[in-house]
């Protein structure tokens, strides 16, 4: 999808009014490190709002659309990680779920940021974001009923967790996560470190939403190489690793590059871009 395509909402939360750019991170269960990947996003996003999404079995008392107003809370929640990262406004949205598509739309008639960034699962029962990015464990234990839907939408899957993961339970991991959902791009930190596996989410990111509305900086002299290399907008993958090679830069500087100039980095099975 080109970083211009607007994808639809299903039930029309923003009809009649413009809608914004829309990345949603879920995950398979607590403490998987949604919020600190949504912080990570909302730091390089030029512009942006925040949400987090909770479901409960009945609506809870008071307002269903809470503003976080503290950015130091302690300890830190979900919320003013988002607020602290620079998000504005933040809206924790606290609602049930035959009541989230009314609630959604009312959250959302109150941002009017060009970028959204959304914490939660259910949201993708009602919506289409611009990058979806799901994280879970290198195991499917422990996952919520929810989070099957959620990786079924995943543009990215996030694998994380240190500890490595012998080759043959990765690429049986691999097999169930594409059974779920074909298109989805693992992203290992157990491989790449963690620093490596969030900037490339965030240069996938950046390629969807444009450079307008995301930071992902690429040195000249890598954007020239790669389009010195791509022909019809095309640059093999083992080119791509030999270009790395030779410029003396990791392969995901080369992997921005082509996202930045829209070059398609094709023949890949290793999962480096």
């Amino acid at each position: 999808m080109r970083s211009d395509a607007r994808p639809s909402s299903p039930d029309g939360l923003f009809s009649g009014r413009e809608r914004p750019r829309i990345i949603t991170i879920s995950g398979a269960n607590k403490d998987i490190g949604k919020s600190s990947l949504a912080a990570y996003l909302v730091r390089r996003c030029r512009a942006c709002a925040g949400m987090k999404v909770s479901i409960h079995s009945q609506r809870p008392p008071g307002e269903a659309i809470l503003e976080e107003t503290d950015p130091a809370s302690s300890p830190p929640t979900d919320t003013s990680r988002l607020l602290a990262a620079g998000a504005r406004p933040v809206l924790w949205v606290r609602s049930t779920r035959e009541g989230l598509a009314a609630d959604l739309r009312e959250a959302f008639s109150r941002l009017h940021a060009p970028v959204v960034v959304v914490e939660g699962n259910s949201v993708l029962s009602h919506l289409e974001p611009d990058y979806a990015v799901f994280i879970m464990g290198p195991t499917f234990a422990g996952f919520k009923e929810s989070a099957y839907g959620a990786v079924g939408k995943a543009h990215a899957v996030v694998i994380n967790g240190e500890g490595a993961v012998p080759g043959r339970e990765m690429l049986e991991l691999e097999r169930r996560i594409k059974e779920l959902n074909p298109r989805a791009k693992l992203v290992a930190v157990c491989e790449l470190g963690r620093e490596r596996a969030w900037e490339m989410v965030l240069s996938r990111a950046a390629a969807r939403l444009g450079g307008e509305h995301m930071s992902a900086d690429v040195e000249e002299k890598v954007l020239e190489a790669v389009k010195a290399k791509a022909e019809e907008g095309r640059i093999p993958c083992a080119v791509a690793l030999k270009l790395a090679e030779e410029l003396g830069v990791p392969t995901l500087e080369v992997g921005k590059a082509a996202n930045a100039l829209g070059v398609k980095i094709v023949a890949c099975s290793l999962g480096c871009f």
